[in-house]
């Protein structure tokens, strides 16, 4: 069961690698050779396992391959992209409001558009940004009129891949509905979701009974698993403690309450006599511990660590029951295989891989050892496994790893899983029968939950707290994986130490860099923006940063941060920001808390006074290894007038130039023809304001006349950049054009020695069938 388990998984992670969708005579082709073999196993019996692995390889192809043609049978026509349709179906996920705004996932089972009908079976996420929106309950059967688009995530190196994510979650295209008569209730029933209206129910009332605080929203999030009001701040304390699996419904908090449920059952069961002429304490308890373990999990939504959780207790607890032995890797073989054939595209999935490597690890370091007895082997060995555990696979995932995760987990797992879990459940079961009593429990796990978040604010403030390292070879977390293997054979087993040389890979590995007097341009796709990374042999230059959205995302913190991670830059040598626009400057405070800013250069002081910067102003230039950086624009009398005090900055790499310019229009243009022209050409040129029509003089693009231009631009943005007219003047110039929508981040590798080479598109170079 193991070894078909894993086989399983691996075919599955064979079809992840495909770059385009197999047609679904594979499968009759694939059942075929299983049968083959089968035939041909029974003539080899030695060798039965070996062939039972190629039937699970083949098996776990297929079903991925079934499921991923389901998952995309259904996409949205291109010609309705952008239009109102009148969509009609049912509220799928809890709501959660933001700002006036209320978002949720909408099962749609028909769309209309100028009186026709199209198929639609699909999930699709809507928001509504209305003042005060109508009761709205999972659920519900709701006709709306909505404007959609098809999934189209930012695609940039060591990002998060949001087509990746929605095409697992089954979401295949998001919107936002329009004020309209035809927004109605179509019916409402309580038998439809029963269980999310319980969920939505009980949320409301818990929202009632906590006064807002730091720490409210993870009451919540640890009683249903919505986490949707956490900031980023929030998540980066968890991050940097190593406790981030403790703040949802995971299967340590149901594994933990299962077994106090069990022990407290079978405690009281015990102690009645005729109870037990019925049926054994043990299995009472057991029966119990299963029960709660599903409520609990009920609550969470079936999230895939609690279906996990579950799926190994079932196992276990049946074991129990028929009073058989279930060794641990037997229920985990279970839990997997289940877990696979219900969404094989959970390995897509960060949570998929950290539930379960995380309890791979457990059962493996603390199994196979006799006569282990005290507080240590109890507790302390466990936070050691996992600490260790975890270290490739935090890597690997997150691109980080905590250094104090050890000592953070051994306080916060016990007062988070006996005291506030306990107190949270409590709490939540007898708001039903009384909000005062209900909601004094809830207020009390509030209470003990913010003093645990001083503490973990505290380790996650000190500077040694976690260590950021990007290895993008997965044969190194592989190799590290091993290697943590090794040193966690039981004591004494002979050469534990080699384990050692296994996590080298992971810990020597170091990106390449440009050499003395090359760069490296990467233009990162920010949606409607501009974010640029230069790097020389020893510096590293950031040109603008992308947009804020709100407080919890910006460019800068999701976007140019993991880039400059996966540089494993340390400091920012030269933030400039080109001018105050939000899609420029909004990313700005993220890179101030995660880098050391050396110096920064813009036109927007008074926005940017907490850099302390200086002005981009004309004629200033400096050199770094060999590679020349001089601005061009603006003057000091024309730091005031927003899109044409863009900073404009050239970059010369030998006899090859870049030139990147902000958002400068015909003003500023003109500025240049008359001051800078014989600064003007450029082997490479970020187009102006993002090719909008208020730019592009033709004289300036003459001037100039790049080999290669750059649109930076977002997915259908609104202001339909880049103008046909102007893609047009790039075009009757010979100049070749790329755009970070259709390619994802652009990156040129320039050197002073070689003729001008293609980029490297970071969209098409990690093109995956879902995207086709």
């Amino acid at each position: 069961m193991r070894l078909f388990s894993l086989a399983f998984l691996c075919g599955i992670l064979i079809f992840q690698q495909f770059s385009y969708l197999l047609s679904l005579k594979w499968i009759i082709v694939n059942i075929g050779f299983c049968i083959f073999i089968w035939i041909i196993a029974k003539k080899f019996s030695k060798y039965i396992f070996l062939f039972r692995l190629l039937i699970g390889i083949l098996l776990g192809l297929s079903w991925c391959l079934g499921y991923a043609h389901y998952q995309l049978s259904w996409k949205l026509p291109t010609e309705l992209e952008g239009k109102t349709v009148l969509i009609q179906g049912q509220i799928h996920s809890l709501p959660s409001f933001s700002s006036h705004r209320v978002y949720f996932l909408f099962y749609l089972n028909q769309m209309t558009f100028a009186n026709k009908q199209y198929p639609a079976h699909a999930l699709i996420r809507l928001s509504w940004q209305v003042a005060n929106p109508p009761p709205l309950s999972v659920g519900d059967q709701w006709q709306f009129s909505a404007r959609l688009k098809k999934i189209h995530g930012l695609q940039n190196p060591n990002g998060f891949d949001y087509e990746a994510f929605a095409f697992q979650a089954g979401i295949r295209a998001t919107g936002y509905i329009v004020k309209s008569n035809h927004n109605v209730l179509i019916n409402s029933h309580w038998y439809h979701e029963p269980i999310n209206r319980i969920r939505q129910r009980l949320k409301e009332k818990m929202v009632h009974a906590l006064l807002p605080s730091q720490t409210s929203h993870w009451i919540i999030a640890l009683a249903l698993g919505e986490r949707e009001s956490i900031s980023q701040d929030q998540w980066q304390i968890l991050r940097n403690t190593g406790t981030n699996h403790l703040m949802a419904i995971a299967g340590l908090h149901i594994g933990l309450m299962a077994g106090f449920i069990f022990a407290l059952v079978t405690w009281i069961w015990r102690r009645i006599p005729i109870a037990t002429l019925i049926l054994p304490a043990q299995q009472a308890g057991a029966i119990a511990a299963l029960i709660m373990a599903l409520i609990y999990s009920s609550l969470a939504g079936f999230s895939l660590p609690t279906q996990r959780a579950c799926m190994m207790l079932t196992v276990g607890l049946i074991g129990l029951l028929a009073r058989r032995y279930v060794m641990a890797w037997q229920a985990f073989s279970v839990a997997l295989l289940g877990v696979l054939l219900l969404n094989p595209l959970s390995v897509l999935s960060e949570s998929f891989w950290l539930s379960f490597v995380s309890v791979a690890f457990i059962i493996y370091g603390m199994g196979g050892r006799l006569g282990q007895e005290g507080a240590w082997w109890k507790w302390g060995r466990i936070q050691w496994v996992i600490a260790l555990g975890l270290i490739p696979l935090g890597i690997g995932l997150f691109q980080q790893f905590s250094l104090i995760a050890f000592v953070a987990n051994s306080i916060a797992i016990p007062w988070v899983g006996f005291l506030i879990v306990p107190l949270t459940l409590v709490g939540c079961f007898l708001l039903f029968f009384s909000a005062k009593l209900g909601g004094g429990l809830l207020l009390i796990a509030d209470k003990l939950l913010s003093v645990l978040w001083k503490l973990l604010a505290f380790f996650a403030h000190l500077p040694w707290a976690s260590w950021h390292w990007v290895v993008p070879q997965t044969s190194s977390v592989i190799f590290a994986c091993l290697g943590v293997a090794i040193l966690l054979l039981p004591a004494g087993f002979p050469g534990r130490w080699l384990g050692c040389i296994w996590l080298l890979p992971l810990i020597f590995y170091h990106p390449s860099i440009p050499k003395l007097g090359e760069a490296w341009l990467t233009v990162l796709e920010v949606g409607q923006g501009l974010a640029i990374v230069v790097q020389t042999h020893r510096h590293i230059l950031v040109f603008d940063t992308g947009p804020r959205f709100s407080e919890e995302y910006d460019m800068g913190e999701s976007v140019v941060t993991p880039f400059l991670y996966s540089l494993h830059a340390k400091k920012i040598d030269s933030l400039v920001i080109s001018h105050g626009d939000n899609d420029h400057i909004g990313g700005a405070n993220a890179l101030k808390n995660y880098f050391t800013i050396l110096s920064t250069q813009t036109s927007a002081l008074s926005q940017m006074a907490s850099f302390h910067p200086t002005a981009c102003v004309r004629g200033d230039t400096w050199e770094w290894d060999n590679v020349n950086f001089k601005f061009l624009y603006p003057p000091m009398e024309n730091l005031n007038l927003k899109n044409n005090s863009s900073c404009v900055l050239r970059i010369s790499i030998g006899n090859k130039h870049i030139l990147l310019t902000g958002d400068i229009e015909k003003l500023a243009e003109n500025y240049l023809l008359e001051n800078e022209v014989s600064s003007l050409p450029a082997d490479i040129l970020i187009v102006p304001h993002h090719g909008s029509k208020t730019s592009a003089v033709v004289s300036f693009l003459q001037q100039v006349k790049p080999k290669i231009a750059i649109f930076s631009i977002g997915y259908r943005n609104r202001y339909h950049f880049p103008h046909q007219s102007v893609i047009e003047k790039y075009q009757r110039l010979g100049t070749t054009l790329y755009d970070t929508v259709q390619n994802g981040a652009i990156q040129f590798k320039l050197s002073p020695n070689q003729t001008l080479s293609s980029p490297s598109l970071y969209r098409i170079n990690h093109f995956h069938y879902w995207q086709a």
